[in-house]
């Protein structure tokens, strides 16, 4: 039988018998994961702490369920709920670490880190939720069963790697008892999560804040949440911060003033007026353009926070923004307008879509509206093809057709009321190349679109279009001096009465610059109890402080988890462009049978 290492092997010969037509940069990217992966198997067996998501599911009662059926019927429906559940794991790209005879243990960011690695193990566990109602209710229809529930528990934090029983599989350490601590303790048919994976995913799930929880082997009762549902991808976007604190933006006066003199320059000209801001993760795109769309729709604010900029009258302001799959999305963006716009949801039938497009979209057309409607939900791939508008249509007429409807629909909302609409679009870096298209032929129609357009990417989007925006239309974030993290820490920890200077030197050392990271530092410091918590002040363990220990630097390892998407990203495109083979050969290092 081959294994894993001879595969890894086979994989990296088959990458480099492609290099000619890679190419050296495009070759690098896809094989450092395979490199990474062959690397850790040549390395003496021992063990590896590294920061994941654990999942814990569990069907509730198999006890109570074994006593009411013979021993072929509830192997039979126990069996078919665990491969179910390990199938949603690792559709979600989550490893099944173990099966628990009546649950699953599951992991993810075991092979590699990913940034939305606790969005995506929240996000199985609803999908766990959804197949165990389905089971429930056919258990309920087919063999008379009214007690058969699932439940759920997630908890992202540092576990031990590798050397145990399960080999590769072996996750141990504290992190997992919570994790099935969650899981143990959530109601039947609920999923709970613990405050550290919340602190990841909030603002993308409806979230219900639980009674403290005491867990064995923590001290401190714990903050605990479940998950109702998922809010619409479209529109939904991590919160951060630190909870229930305001801190000022440090050190970005001039670039927001730049976003608001791009704002009043299309107010002035009445034509479309760019701008995109890149910067590594954490280094407060979002928080920039937060504070620009505070200023351009509270005018009081907008005179104390750029006076330099005159009256701001009315804004439209529309957000749009791409996800982390964002490359496997087709016109992704396209579908975020309509859900913003028209309400769309993932969760919707085709027909509803589709009524909702053609209802919601037509009314902004001075004719054909039901065509034009049509041909912007066929581009964002919504099914018309049975309609005789579209009749005839082939792929490149369909889609200049439909940008030209989509410039028509943004030129009717620019008229609207007479205030200026301000087009926000984050995350430029993950987005599909349809969708970038789309946003360039507007820029190629500036003259006839009197807007804003304002958006956010990380530096990669320039490795995947070179030319994307001139100088004077690009607006690049540094990390902050040292005299404004200084400031930014000051505020971060204004709760505490008199700040220790080793504190502001370790978060100040440790963040580079980052005012992410410097948020990250606190929270990890209030986790380890260095920074205690309380209203209406803080205090530190000072004698603490001498032999804490933080992370290398948060900077690297959010820096590892950009450079894992950027790679896959570029395994997306080969995809893409027809190099299955070789798209497929690159992603090999993360097959993994169910153990």
């Amino acid at each position: 039988m081959t294994t894993e290492k001879q595969q890894l092997e086979a994989a990296l010969a088959a990458l480099e018998s492609q290099r000619a037509m890679l190419g050296d940069q495009v070759l690098e990217l896809a094989t450092a994961p395979l490199r990474a992966r062959l690397a850790a198997l040549l390395r003496p067996a021992g063990l590896k702490h590294r920061l994941v998501t654990v999942l814990f599911a569990d069907v509730v009662g198999s006890t109570a369920l074994a006593n009411g059926m013979d021993a072929e019927d509830t192997l039979g429906l126990l069996s078919a709920a665990l491969r179910r559940i390990a199938a949603l794991v690792e559709a979600h790209q989550g490893r099944v670490l173990r099966f628990t005879g009546d649950g699953v243990k599951a992991a993810f960011g075991m092979d590699e880190a990913r940034e939305d690695d606790a969005e995506r193990a929240v996000r199985a566990g609803l999908a766990i939720l959804a197949a165990g109602r389905e089971q429930a209710e056919a258990a309920a229809r087919l063999q008379g069963i009214t007690d058969f529930a699932v439940r759920v528990g997630v908890h992202s934090g540092d576990v031990a790697l590798g050397e145990g029983v399960e080999d590769d599989n072996t996750a141990m350490g504290a992190s997992v008892n919570i994790a099935a601590r969650m899981e143990q303790s959530a109601p039947p048919g609920t999923l709970r999560i613990s405050q550290d994976t919340w602190s990841q995913v909030r603002g993308l799930f409806d979230l219900a804040l639980q009674p403290p929880l005491q867990v064995k082997g923590i001290d401190a009762p714990m903050v605990t949440y479940l998950v109702r549902a998922a809010l619409d991808r479209s529109v939904a976007s991590v919160e951060r911060g630190l909870q229930g604190l305001a801190t000022p933006l440090v050190g970005r006066d001039g670039e927001l003033q730049r976003l608001l003199n791009a704002v009043a320059r299309a107010r002035t000209t009445q034509q479309l007026q760019a701008l995109t801001l890149l910067g590594d993760a954490g280094l407060g795109k979002s928080r920039l353009l937060r504070e620009a769309i505070a200023a351009l729709t509270t005018p009081q604010r907008a005179q104390q926070t750029a006076p330099q900029a005159g009256p701001q009258a009315a804004c439209r302001v529309l957000t749009l923004r791409s996800q982390p799959d964002g490359m496997l999305r087709l016109f992704g963006l396209l579908r975020s307008l309509l859900a913003t716009q028209l309400g769309v949801a993932d969760t919707d039938s085709a027909e509803v879509a589709r009524r909702k497009v053609v209802e919601g979209l037509s009314p902004w057309f001075d004719e054909r509206g039901e065509r034009q409607a049509q041909l912007i939900g066929q581009l964002s791939g919504l099914d018309f093809g049975d309609s005789p508008h579209l009749r005839g249509l082939d792929p490149r007429s369909l889609r200049e057709q439909a940008f030209a409807a989509l410039r028509a629909y943004l030129q009717a909302l620019a008229a609207k009321d007479g205030a200026l609409l301000v087009l926000i679009v984050e995350d430029l870096h993950w987005a599909d190349d349809g969708s970038l298209d789309w946003l360039q032929h507007l820029l190629a129609h500036a003259a006839e679109l009197p807007l804003a357009l304002l958006m956010t990417a990380r530096p990669a989007l320039l490795t995947r279009r070179p030319g994307w925006c001139a100088d004077e239309t690009r607006l690049s974030l540094s990390p902050l001096a040292a005299a404004q993290s200084d400031l930014l820490v000051q505020a971060l920890l204004q709760r505490i009465a008199a700040v220790p200077p080793r504190l502001i030197e370790l978060i100040v050392g440790q963040a580079e610059g980052n005012p992410y990271y410097m948020e990250e530092l606190v929270r990890r410091l209030i986790d380890d109890r260095v920074i205690v918590t309380g209203q209406p002040h803080w205090t530190v363990q000072v004698d603490r402080l001498r032999t804490v220990r933080l992370p290398g630097t948060l900077a690297f390892g959010i820096q590892q988890r950009v450079v894992g998407h950027l790679v896959q990203q570029v395994v997306v495109e080969l995809a893409l462009e027809g190099a299955f083979e070789v798209a497929a050969v690159a992603l090999l290092h993360k097959s993994r049978p169910l153990q």
